[in-house]
């Protein structure tokens, strides 16, 4: 009985392992995850394409302007879509007013969109305008296009000043201001009058011409002088603003320009007051020599009586200049100097660069300023002055007369003016004038009375004393008086004159080289002066001058020229201000009386 229990037993444990393994029933579950699949989108067949232009064929300078935006809509895709077409703040035309002229915006068809936008002070001083913009087609919306439109403030006028020299030591030295007026602006200026105001000067600065026309980008060039005041001379500096206006725009930034003061120079290191004498090297006369020393060129003529005549002295001559430092700073030698011409050079350039004064320059070289011409250069004589009373120069043929002239000024009633000339005859008999003093008497005029020295050499074959050797009146036609004076009297009417022009600003006469070629003026009124000439004894004529900004422009030319006995070519030539002329007359005529 045990051998059979046993058996059993076993097989019983043996089907119920089998039972719980269910070899005989379905697999078990796997316990892998199972991977999710997501349906994929579906591209829209229309596909929206925007292009957006700016208007830019003006700059926008302006709180006001307007900037005109086109939005072209195009379709790029498949397919084709109805309407409408969209773009914010833009006006859009129906879909069926472009194209195949149906309802939908098919393939490769476009439409334009329109709008505006007014420029804003903030759009000016950010300096452009930003848009962003995104079209839509019937739900569908296009690519995002940003546009940028660059805006500038309306600076217009720009101005800068400056000063030479840059320093002052004295009462009375003259410091020279010079403007330069840029259009910075996109768009032409004038014709119109250019002015500088500056609150170092009692009137407004003339710059060009009353019609000139400035173009983009540039420039007008003008000067006026400043003289030192004895108030200038308890200060450690100067400065002065200016403003430059015209052309229909408004006035620029100011533009400002100091001068400093400084200690009075002595780079020869010599004793100012004493009496010095002076070897003089080729190529320097009296009048710089005395200037070189600061001295009065007067006094240094009146100190060398042993010299026939002042005006041409040689080298190694000895002379002798008292009371150095008296009239300006003592430089010392070399007082004169040589520059070759260049290119781009002007008498103002030159003449700044050494320190010497322009009309002096001018003058010595008989105004011939050719390139490659070597001119002789009078060193340090801008800071130089000829102040006080002009003596008699001594010597048995010298002589200082005193010509009374009435002299009118804008505002004041004309008032006697004194032109006190000093001057010599050579040895020929000619006359050279050395020194013209203008004065007015207190008596006459309590406030404001004119002074001042020239130191000029001028030969004349007039005496001194003949009314006609200095003239008096409005040359340049801006109501102020000026004068010339005689500078040789020639056979038929070609007389000289060496020209003084009243400078309001300075209340000093400054030399203009401008009117030299004016031969027997005469002033008929409208700003214009009429030269008579003649060139030989067949031919002679009228030269009309139009003055304008103080410079006097040939604008018409007469010319008569004898053909036979009996005969001439009569000629009428007009002259442009851009350079160009046209002959309007050219006759032959009976011989007209002379």
């Amino acid at each position: 009985m045990i051998k059979l229990t046993r058996p059993f037993i076993l097989s019983l444990i043996t089907i119920l392992i089998l039972s719980a393994c269910s070899f005989t029933g379905t697999e078990a579950t796997s316990q892998v995850p199972q991977q999710i699949v997501l349906p994929t989108a579906t591209l829209s067949p229309v596909i929206i394409e925007l292009t957006v232009l700016a208007d830019t064929s003006v700059p926008f300078t302006t709180v006001g302007q307007t900037v005109k935006y086109t939005y072209n809509i195009k379709n790029i895709g498949t397919a084709s879509t109805t309407g409408p077409v969209t773009v914010p703040g833009a006006t859009c035309p129906a879909v069926n007013t472009i194209g195949n002229l149906n309802d939908t915006l098919d393939v490769s068809e476009t439409i334009a969109c329109n709008s505006t936008y007014t420029i804003t002070q903030t759009d000016l001083d950010k300096g452009s305008v930003m848009i962003v913009t995104t079209a839509n087609v019937n739900g569908i919306n296009s690519n995002q296009v940003t546009t940028t439109v660059n805006t500038a403030a309306p600076v217009i006028l720009k101005l800068t000043k400056t000063a030479s020299p840059t320093t002052y030591d004295r009462v009375g030295q003259t410091i020279t201001y010079t403007y330069v007026i840029t259009n910075s602006g996109a768009a032409t200026l004038g014709p119109a009058q250019f002015t500088v105001t500056d609150s170092g000067l009692i009137a407004p600065v003339n710059c060009g011409e009353a019609t000139l026309t400035l173009a983009s980008n540039l420039t007008v060039t003008c000067s006026a002088t400043y003289t030192v005041t004895q108030a200038d001379m308890t200060a450690a500096s100067v400065a002065t603003a200016a403003t430059a206006a015209g052309g229909g725009v408004a006035p620029s930034q100011p533009a400002s320009a100091t001068i400093t003061k400084s200690a009075a120079s002595n780079p020869a290191n010599l004793t100012a007051g004493s009496t010095i004498t002076h070897k003089v090297v080729e190529g320097e006369w009296l009048w710089q020599i005395a200037r070189c020393y600061g001295a009065d060129p007067a006094k240094v003529v009146s100190a060398n009586p042993q010299l026939a005549n002042p005006a041409e002295i040689s080298p190694n001559t000895t002379v002798t200049v008292p009371n150095i430092g008296s009239a300006g700073k003592i430089y010392g030698p070399p007082c004169v100097g040589t520059h070759t011409v260049q290119t781009g050079d002007t008498w103002a350039s030159i003449a700044l660069k050494y320190n010497a004064d322009a009309n002096v320059l001018q003058m010595v070289n008989k105004n011939t300023m050719a390139v490659g011409t070597v001119l002789k250069v009078p060193l340090n004589s801008a800071s130089t002055t000829t102040t006080g009373s002009v003596i008699p120069v001594t010597g048995t043929t010298s002589t200082c007369v005193d010509l009374v002239r009435s002299f009118r000024l804008v505002g004041a009633n004309a008032s006697p003016t004194h032109f006190n000339i000093c001057g010599f005859t050579d040895a020929t008999g000619k006359t050279k004038i050395l020194t013209i003093n203008i004065s007015q008497l207190p008596a006459d005029v309590p406030v404001n009375a004119l002074s001042q020295n020239i130191t000029v050499l001028l030969e004349t074959s007039t005496p001194l004393t003949e009314t006609s050797s200095l003239i008096v009146g409005d040359i340049n036609y801006d109501g102020n008086d000026d004068f010339r004076i005689v500078r040789n009297v020639p056979a038929g009417p070609n007389i000289p004159y060496l020209y003084y022009i009243y400078d309001p600003s300075t209340r000093q006469f400054i030399y203009s080289a401008a009117y030299e070629n004016i031969t027997s003026p005469e002033f008929p009124g409208n700003s214009e002066i009429r030269s008579q000439w003649r060139d030989g004894a067949a031919k002679w004529g009228i030269s009309t001058y139009t003055v304008s900004n103080n410079t006097p422009r040939l604008t018409k030319q007469e010319i008569w020229q004898a053909s036979s006995a009996t005969q001439a070519t009569h000629t009428v030539t007009l002259f442009n201000a851009d350079g160009t002329s046209q002959v309007t007359v050219n006759e032959v005529v009976p011989l007209p009386a002379q």
